[in-house]
């Protein structure tokens, strides 16, 4: 069962962030200003804002869509996508009921428009989009089956994307998302026959979308050092790293990724640098999970484990094992590469371990 939460939720993250604000130039909003260069620095600008955490800002804009153009997916898309993205960096359940109400008037919304131009690219690029939104739903559920039946649409929608528009390179993105972890998790599941080959494929695809996507460049940013993560390739998951770090040096997702690849090289003070920044920002952001907190305790923890700075190590165990009983999993959710039952047991573990050490230290200081 694990294995299956694993997969269907790597496979089926496909363009989670990202797909709704480019969704915006498809609405008639944007069709009626299409001529007026602004427009395109506007879009640019709302971009930026999305991938600097102003959520209220992007809210406000997919409601104004919503609101005047109510049969464009524009706006489902843009609020889904938005409550999804505070949820996802935040592991908070706080929009859950605002998600589920938006979901299926998402699929049905991309759906009409696909039917009302089955030859343009673009209504099957947003409509696979809302199949891996609707995926993940399903399979954090436990919905095995309503997932996987999702999961066919991802990659035949983004295929016919590409077949009817070849340069509209944002669709590979979505791509490659599915090609590589489909194969890159298939061995685990033992499902399908995939080979390394799918794997590349998947990077492939999102290095297009990297160097020519019109709107989805940074989100293949994501989507590649995440990749190179798990293929261990962590000095080119860092090169990506650093790119997405210029632009948007507070975003908490980017943030634990990046940690992580420097733990990784073993660059252990470069990981306390960005792990440091991240309990700032968890700790004063108004979506607060202290599971994740904990955990980003924890990582700080092994970073000074591994530079023999003891005490520290010591100190934020003991901290982050004292905050364990303020949990609350019905408002709160486990991060991407590990549970957080997976986390507290290597917490508990490293404690033990520090404390190990510091009497040790102490027997040999007293024997001396």
């Amino acid at each position: 069962m694990e294995r299956k939460r694993v997969f269907a939720n790597s496979v089926f993250l496909v363009a989670a962030t990202g797909c709704a604000i480019w969704t915006l130039q498809k609405c008639a909003w944007a069709q009626a200003v299409q001529e007026d260069n602004s427009f395109q620095r506007l879009f640019k600008v709302t971009m930026d804002k999305y991938h600097n955490e102003d959520f209220d800002e992007a809210l406000r804009l997919a409601m104004q869509i919503r609101q005047i153009y109510p049969e464009e997916p524009a706006g489902a898309f843009g609020l889904l996508t938005t409550y999804q993205t505070i949820m996802r960096n935040y592991r908070v359940r706080l929009y859950e009921s605002e998600f589920d109400s938006l979901l299926n008037l998402s699929i049905e919304l991309a759906e009409n428009a696909a039917k009302k131009d089955r030859k343009d690219g673009k209504n099957y690029f947003y409509l696979g989009c809302a199949y891996g939104t609707r995926s993940i739903y399903f399979a954090q559920r436990g919905k095995w089956f309503d997932a996987f039946r999702d999961g066919t649409q991802i990659s035949k929608n983004f295929n016919k994307a590409l077949a009817y528009e070849p340069d509209f390179y944002d669709s590979h993105y979505g791509l490659g998302l599915y090609k590589y972890w489909l194969g890159a998790k298939s061995k685990l599941l033992n499902v399908f026959p995939f080979s390394n080959d799918n794997r590349h494929e998947g990077i492939q695809h999102m290095r297009l979308a990297i160097e020519k996507a019109q709107y989805l460049n940074v989100d293949g940013m994501y989507g590649l050092a995440a990749a190179y993560y798990n293929e261990g390739e962590f000095e080119k998951a860092l090169e990506v790293s650093d790119k997405v770090y210029l632009q948007y040096p507070n975003n908490p997702a980017m943030l634990y990724r990046r940690g992580r690849i420097l733990q990784a090289l073993n660059r252990w003070q470069n990981a306390i640098e960005v792990f440091e920044q991240l309990d700032t920002i968890l700790k004063n952001t108004p979506y607060q999970s202290i599971s994740y907190q904990i955990e980003c305790m924890y990582q700080l923890a092994r970073c000074h484990y591994q530079l023999g700075n003891y005490g520290d190590a010591k100190q934020l165990c003991a901290d982050a094992i004292a905050r364990e009983k303020d949990c609350d999993f019905s408002k709160e959710t486990d991060g991407p590469l590990e549970k957080f039952s997976e986390i507290k047991d290597d917490l508990h573990r490293l404690y033990d371990q520090v404390k190990t050490v510091r009497l040790t230290q102490a027997g040999r200081v007293d024997g001396g």
